[in-house]
């Protein structure tokens, strides 16, 4: 009998040895799997970083451009104009919040669920970094320079039907990298700048309430093509939360809207085997690397072909 609980105890010993081994080996899969993704979007961030540091981008030029007019047009604007136009370099806050949400992933994860969901930031961030993309998404500081110009600065990538309103608005408002909804006493959200942005408050003279502002057909590139392309699960979820809450003619959720938002919120359980673009080498591919980033020929392709209310 004792030999016979003897044997029982070292097969459960060597089962429990074997389990524990079982899982270590998948940790360290996820773990090994993630890090070499995060260098790789670690690789094209710098690669964005370069292109910026070395004057590259034309929406970033574009940038400069306004905020010198701007400055000569509006002395009193001097402070605004030279906040906005460091984000046509890595000081930026567009720049380092890719920096930001790189630092925030979770490369050791415990389960095969949060290894999933980290994957897919990864993923996310990387598209984001892309420099194509990433120029695409200065229009809208360019755009809010020129919403201050009273009408002398010319609007860019702006559909023709939303001119008039972009003129009057503030094509930053509900980017998650310049601010955030915060919901007041009284029940009402409204937008709440980040640091040295807060000035806005006063440049505008009002407080920005979600309630209207989104009754309104404000388009900005983030808010329509970016946040359902790069921008991270948790913007995701709260800006369709906003929008379920505050339904209006120009704020309700598209099909990519709903898409992203189903997406991030199952953090879907299959750990992909796909890793970002370039995460195993030491250049971004050459997809990510163009002669010349022109902001307009693909911006006005996607206007033509995708709605205007697309990130609602």
């Amino acid at each position: 009998m004792k030999t016979k609980n003897s044997g029982m105890l070292k097969y459960l010993t060597w089962l429990w040895l074997f389990a524990v081994l079982l899982l270590s080996g998948c940790g360290n899969r996820f773990e090994d799997q993630l890090r070499k993704a995060s260098e790789g979007v670690e690789t094209n961030i710098a690669y964005l970083k370069d292109q910026l540091d070395s004057r590259q981008l034309t929406n970033a030029l574009l940038i400069e451009k306004y905020a010198n007019a701007l400055v000569q047009q509006k002395p009193d604007y001097a402070d605004i104009s030279n906040l906005l136009a460091e984000e046509a370099t890595s000081k930026g806050k567009a720049f380092s919040t890719l920096n930001r949400r790189l630092a925030a992933v979770n490369l050791v994860p415990t389960d095969e669920e949060t290894a999933a969901y980290n994957l897919q930031e990864l993923k996310l961030i990387n598209a984001a970094a892309d420099v194509y993309e990433f120029n695409n998404s200065l229009a809208d500081v360019a755009n809010t320079l020129a919403s201050l110009s009273d009408g002398q600065l010319a609007l860019i990538d702006v559909p023709a039907s939303q001119q008039a309103s972009a003129q009057q608005a503030n094509a930053l408002v509900g980017n998650p990298a310049y601010g955030n909804w915060r919901q007041g006493s009284g029940g009402q959200s409204f937008w709440a700048w980040y640091g040295m942005y807060s000035m806005f408050g006063n440049v505008f003279g009002r407080r920005t309430y979600y309630n209207s502002w989104s009754s309104r057909p404000h388009y900005s590139y983030y808010g329509n093509y970016g946040r359902n392309r790069w921008g991270s699960s948790n913007d995701v979820n709260r800006n369709y939360g906003l929008s379920r809450r505050h339904p209006s003619r120009y704020n309700k959720p598209s099909a990519a809207t709903k898409t992203r938002y189903a997406t991030a919120s199952r953090r879907s359980s299959s750990f992909g085997g796909a890793s970002p673009k370039s995460s195993g080498s030491s250049k971004p591919s050459s997809t990510s690397r163009h002669s010349s980033y022109g902001s307009s020929s693909r911006s006005s392709s996607y206007s033509s072909s995708r709605s205007f209310r697309s990130g609602k």
